[in-house]
């Protein structure tokens, strides 16, 4: 045993002479030593950075309306051309847009009646548009009878109001958002 720890003693000493100072085992003979390691300095906080402003589509819902008919008809009146011709050129000027022709009716006569008679109104808005250029693919029909009125039933006035197209539309539109 005593000869083990004169050959650990030696093996000390010999890596002592080497230069391999207080810890001898920290290195091996014949190579050079390393230079302590620096001190490294603390890299500074990264600055904020400033807000980036970016686009994106937004969704914007569009209803038109002024679109109305006579009592019990579904053929458009000399005004709604106009209105119509707008629509036209709106749906030009956004070629992705998909329009809503939704028709409605005063309460004169039946529930049925006014559904059949609101689905034709929507149809003849429709077909106008198909005849100015406008896809038939971009546009959906719906009556509905003389639910939601506008106005009310009980004079001329109001159930001509009731009697009536509406075209709901959404297009996409720039925004500016950080």
């Amino acid at each position: 045993m005593k000869r083990i720890y004169k050959q650990t003693f030696a093996l000390v000493v010999v890596l002592a002479a080497a230069g391999c100072g207080e810890n001898p085992f920290a290195c091996s003979p014949g190579l050079p030593l390393a230079a302590p390691a620096a001190p490294v300095a603390a890299k500074p906080a990264p600055s904020p950075l400033a807000p980036v402003q970016r686009t994106v589509l937004e969704s914007k819902p569009i209803t038109i309306t002024g679109i109305n008919f006579k009592t019990n008809s579904s053929q458009l009146i000399s005004h709604d051309i106009a209105v119509l011709d707008q629509v036209a050129d709106f749906a030009h000027k956004h070629d992705t847009a998909v329009l809503a022709v939704n028709g409605y009716c005063s309460k004169t006569g039946s529930y049925a009646y006014n559904q059949k008679l609101s689905t034709q109104r929507a149809q003849s808005v429709a077909h106008y548009l198909v005849d100015h250029g406008v896809a038939a693919s971009r546009i959906v029909t719906k009556g509905h009878s003389y639910l939601d009125p506008v106005a009310t039933n009980s004079t001329p006035q109001g159930r001509f109001l009731n009697q009536r197209v509406n075209i709901n539309s959404s297009i996409q539109v720039p925004k500016s958002v950080q």
